[in-house]
């Protein structure tokens, strides 16, 4: 478009050249197509064909051929003007007014004309995503339904969506919903313009069902998206109820194993110490594994809740929670200081359960053959080892944080580093990869509950090997900061 604009430029140089004559008249008679000329240079300059090169070649050609119609259409009315009325003269001035005029007008209609091509080619593409989409979307007016796709509409038993268009909102939901809606979901929209919860839908053969509904205000209407989770309410409920039958059952089932244990050890000294005390010890490592279970629930039932904490201070207080449940093991803690000025980076308090779980798992594992012992339970619930009883030499365990650039990114990452035997390839494959198979599996729950906390925050988690022997886990999470200022200096213990 610029080219366009600098070519009219240079017939109006060109024809002041020609013709001449006053200043006055030259600039009377060239001011519209260099008014147009300079208009349509500095649109070409601020359109950028290499980001949108459909809209420069569609105002080009449209101003190019509006141009030269009228133009055209100019030039033949002077001929015919000229012929009845026996006029002679210049057609050069009023051809260049006309033929500028028809670029201006050309080069507008050529923007209308690609501004509604590239909205009705968006549009074009959001409704194709829509129909496309797997959870079910509807636009209400006024209560009732102008669109839905095709998902929205199997929610209700229906094959096209067009058969709900025109139909009440509300009237696919129970009577109890119903009373929901008016009482909650119409004041929430009226606040913040959105609304999400669990509705029960109604299905045309008369079938119900829960539905995760999320509803967001229009200009005249919302948008109600809904998906039927009735296979995930149900396997929460088995869930649940197995889990409460099975530490039920198997908390009194162990009572009763532990009871003829002991009496067996009571009346047999020799069996006491070759076969009860191992059985003492696998009740205890399955007691411990149900009450980390317990943990594991309310750990992640935590989520969304979870409060920012400084970086530093859950280093401390992994630190001071280890050196009070291993008096045994060297415990040390690195907190890498980005400086004065620097704002103070957070977490979720949430991390501080990895990095608990971490630290318990590298100094229960650090010998490669233990004695069994008796679980001791830390004030949170969670069991371990009582590390004295072990056999071997003293752990040692590193914890540390840092902030690090990755991909021009800054990077918050924690590190739990050990001199143990390492965590198996098996293992690490397992909670890499999300799930197990029959070669790749986890022996316990500890790394799957370090994973989820991770994946939940938004971190990523990594192993590396230790050249000297042992393991350093990685959590690394987007670095956010607190402009608070808490201090960051570091910390240690024995």
């Amino acid at each position: 478009m610029s080219l366009v604009g600098l070519g009219l430029l240079g017939i109006v140089v060109a024809y002041a050249l020609a013709f001449g004559g006053p200043p006055l008249l030259l600039a009377l008679e060239m001011v519209v197509p260099t008014a147009i000329g300079v208009a349509l240079v500095g649109y070409g300059l601020r359109t950028d064909a290499a980001d949108d090169p459909d809209r420069a070649v569609i105002v080009t050609i449209g101003s190019c051929i509006c141009g030269a119609l009228v133009a055209l259409f100019c030039l033949c009315s002077i001929a015919l003007l000229s012929v009845r009325m026996g006029f002679s003269g210049g057609f050069a001035q009023p051809v260049i007014n006309a033929s500028s005029t028809g670029l201006a007008f050309g080069a507008a209609i050529g923007h209308v004309y690609a501004e509604f091509s590239q909205q009705y080619r968006e549009n074009e593409r959001l409704s194709r995503a829509v129909d496309a989409s797997m959870d079910g979307i509807a636009v209400v007016v006024d209560d009732r339904h102008v669109y839905a796709n095709e998902a929205y509409a199997a929610l209700y038993g229906l094959g096209d969506g067009a058969d709900l268009e025109g139909q009440q909102w509300c009237t696919l939901y129970t009577n109890d919903s119903q009373r929901r809606i008016e009482r909650e979901v119409v004041p929430a929209l009226s606040d913040r313009n959105y609304w999400r919860g669990t509705l029960t839908g109604t299905r045309t053969d008369g079938t119900t069902y829960p539905q995760d509904v999320t509803v967001s205000s229009l200009e005249d209407g919302y948008v109600v998206v809904a998906r039927d989770v009735t296979n995930q309410r149900d396997r929460e409920q088995r869930i649940q109820v197995l889990n409460r039958v099975l530490r039920h059952n198997l908390r009194n089932a162990f009572t009763v194993i532990r009871g003829h244990a002991n009496m067996i050890g009571e009346r047999d000294p020799e069996l006491e110490a070759r076969h009860v005390q191992p059985i003492r010890a696998e009740i205890d490592d399955l007691l411990a594994t149900a009450d980390k279970a317990r943990g594991v629930e309310r750990t992640l039932d935590q989520h969304g809740n979870a409060e920012r904490i400084a970086a530093a201070e859950a280093v401390r207080r992994v630190t001071d929670r280890a050196l009070s449940v291993y008096p045994n093991a060297d415990i040390v803690s690195r907190v890498e200081d980005g400086g004065a000025e620097s704002a103070t980076p957070t977490v979720d308090d949430t991390v501080i359960d990895a990095l608990n779980e971490l630290v318990d798992n590298a100094v229960e594992h650090n010998t490669a053959t233990r004695s069994r012992e008796p679980v001791a339970t830390d004030g949170d619930g969670n069991g371990h080892a009582d590390v004295s009883a072990r056999s071997g030499g003293r752990p040692s365990i590193e914890i540390a944080v840092s902030t690090v650039e990755s991909d021009s990114r800054t990077r918050l990452e924690f590190t739990i580093t050990d001199d143990g035997p390492g965590i198996p390839e098996t293992e690490r494959r397992a909670v890499l990869a999300g799930h197990e198979t029959a070669l790749d599996h986890g022996s316990g729950l500890g790394l799957w509950l370090v994973n989820w906390i991770v994946r939940t925050t938004g971190g990523e988690l990594s192993f590396s090997d230790v050249p000297e022997g042992g393991t350093t886990v990685r959590l690394s999470f987007p670095a956010v900061a607190d402009a608070a200022g808490i201090d960051t200096d570091a910390v240690s213990g024995r």
